[in-house]
C-alpha cells in the first residue's frame, strides 16, 4: 500500500494541485477537522459504508501528502444508523465533541435533510457527496455544498438513453414505448421517480403506470402485479438496497418480464449481484453517477486517471468488492474538497479556515469535464440560483450488469462496454 500511496503522491505533485507544494501554513489553523457521517449500520449500511470508505481513503491520502498547505486533516467518523433523527444527533455530537468544521455525508436524502439545518445553525459546512433529492436544500442553506447531481440528472440520463438507444433497439418510436415508473416513498426514490415522470410526460412519452410503495414493504406482490398488468416495455425503478432485492425476487416469482429495467441505488449495489448471481441480474440497467471500477477513464485527465486507478485498487483490496457507484461518490466528492476547495479557502483567508472562506472558495471552483474521478466537472451554483451550492456540471450515467459486473454503457465518453437490449426473460435465465 505504501508503494501505491507513493505513486499517487508523485502523480498529484505533477497535477499541479499538490498540497505540500503550496506555502506552509503559519497562522492559527492547526488542523482541519472533518467528520464523516454516513449510515454504517442499519438497512442503508452496505452502500453508506462504501461512500464513507471512499471519502476516508482520499482524506487519509491527503494527509500522507502533508495535509492541506501543511495543515493535517483530523478525521472523525459517526454513524447515522440509517435514521434521519440519529443523523441529526450524530452531527451535533461531531460539532460539540470533536469541533468539526466540515461534515461529509450522507448517502440518504432523508438523512441529509436532517443534518443540513444542524450544520447551518452551527456554521459548519455540509459537504454532500451522496444524497440527490433537490428538497435536501429547499431552505437554501448557505453552508450546503453538493458534488453529485440531483434527481433531475437521473431523469435526463434516462430520457437520453430511452430516446437515443432503447427506442431504436426495441424497434419503436420513443413516443410509442410503454413506460412504467415505480419507486418507494422515501425522499431519494420519490424525487427520482417524480423527476422521471415529469420529464417524460413533458416530452410526450407514454406513461402506462406510476406505482409508489412503502419503503418498509415486506411484500411487493401487489405492486409487481399492477406493473405486470400494465405491460410496459421499459420499467424505471427507484428502490433502496433492501427493497431492490425484494422487488427483483418478486418479479421472478411473478414472472414479470420487461424489455428493459432501468433501476438505481440498490440495483447497482454489490448485494444485488451477490443475491441473484450474474445470470440473475444480466442485462439490468442502473442510472447513477458512474461506477469507478468499470467506467472508461480514457477521457479523464491523465493524472486523475492514475489516482483513480490507485484508489479503486485500494478499495477493492480493503472491502472485498469493486469500487462501484457509492464508493465513487465518496472518492469524487472528497477529491474536489481536498485538491481544489480547501487549498483555495486557506489562501483566501490567509491560512485560517472559516466556513465563509470554504464557501467563497467553492464559488470559484471551475473543474472541467474529465477533471474528477467521476468524469464530470464541478461548478457550484451561487445564491442567485434557486438552490445554491449545487454542482451544475454533475452527470448521471447508464450502467448495465454484464457478466456479473456493473459496466458503464452510456454515454460513450465514459462507457467501458456496449449496451444490450432487450433483456432475457425469466424463463431463459440460467438457474
Amino acid at each position: 500500500m505504501k508503494k501505491k500511496l507513493s505513486l499517487g503522491l508523485a502523480i498529484l505533485a505533477a497535477f499541479g494541485l499538490a498540497i505540500s507544494a503550496m506555502p506552509q501554513a503559519t497562522a492559527a489553523t492547526k488542523s482541519i477537522k472533518i467528520g464523516l457521517l454516513f449510515p454504517t449500520t442499519g438497512p442503508m449500511a452496505l452502500l453508506g459504508t462504501d461512500q464513507s470508505v471512499g471519502a476516508e481513503m482520499v482524506l487519509k491520502w491527503a494527509n500522507t501528502k502533508g495535509g492541506i498547505k501543511g495543515i493535517p486533516i483530523e478525521i472523525f467518523k459517526a454513524d447515522s444508523k440509517s435514521s434521519p433523527a440519529e443523523g441529526a444527533t450524530a452531527a451535533q455530537r461531531l460539532i460539540d465533541q470533536n469541533g468539526v468544521q466540515i461534515i461529509i455525508g450522507s448517502y440518504s436524502s432523508g438523512i441529509a435533510a436532517a443534518i443540513a439545518p444542524v450544520a447551518q445553525r452551527n456554521d459548519v459546512i455540509l459537504w454532500e457527496v451522496g444524497a440527490v433529492s433537490p428538497a435536501v436544500n429547499s431552505q437554501r442553506y448557505s453552508n450546503f455544498l453538493r458534488t453529485v447531481g440531483v434527481s433531475a440528472t437521473y431523469a435526463a440520463a434516462d430520457y437520453d438513453f430511452t430516446v437515443n438507444f432503447l427506442a431504436k433497439k426495441l424497434g419503436k418510436p420513443a413516443k410509442e414505448l410503454r413506460i412504467a415508473i415505480a419507486n418507494n416513498d422515501g425522499a431519494f426514490a420519490t424525487s427520482v421517480g417524480d423527476a422521471v415522470n415529469s420529464l417524460f410526460k413533458k416530452k410526450g412519452l407514454k406513461i402506462v403506470a406510476k406505482e409508489v410503495y412503502p419503503v418498509t414493504s415486506t411484500d411487493l406482490t401487489p405492486t409487481v402485479l399492477k406493473l405486470k398488468a400494465a405491460a410496459p416495455d421499459i420499467l424505471f425503478l427507484t428502490p433502496d438496497a433492501n427493497d431492490a432485492l425484494l422487488f427483483w425476487q418478486t418479479a421472478q416469482q411473478q414472472n414479470f418480464d420487461v424489455d428493459a429495467l432501468v433501476g438505481s441505488s440498490g440495483i447497482g449495489g454489490a448485494g444485488f449481484v451477490a443475491k441473484f448471481g450474474a445470470a440473475g441480474v444480466e442485462g439490468v440497467y442502473d442510472v447513477e453517477a458512474p461506477a469507478l471500477a468499470t467506467m472508461s477513464t480514457d477521457t479523464l485527465e491523465p493524472t486523475v486517471t492514475a489516482l483513480t486507478k490507485e484508489w479503486v485498487k485500494a478499495f477493492a483490496a480493503s472491502e472485498g468488492h469493486p469500487c462501484a457507484v457509492h464508493c465513487g461518490d465518496g472518492i469524487g466528492g472528497a477529491f474536489t474538497l481536498v485538491t481544489d476547495v480547501l487549498p483555495r479557502a486557506l489562501v483566501l483567508k490567509n491560512t485560517t479556515l472559516t466556513s465563509k472562506g470554504i464557501i467563497a472558495a467553492a464559488m470559484r471552483t471551475n473543474i472541467k469535464e474529465g477533471g474528477t474521478p467521476q468524469g464530470f466537472g464541478v461548478k457550484f451554483s451561487n445564491t442567485s440560483k434557486a438552490t445554491p451550492g449545487e454542482n451544475e456540471r454533475a452527470q448521471s450515467v447508464i450502467m448495465q450488469w454484464q457478466g456479473g459486473s456493473l459496466k458503464v454503457v452510456w454515454p460513450a465518453n465514459l462507457a467501458s462496454s456496449t449496451p444490450a437490449a432487450p433483456m432475457v426473460t425469466w424463463a431463459k435465465r440460467s438457474k
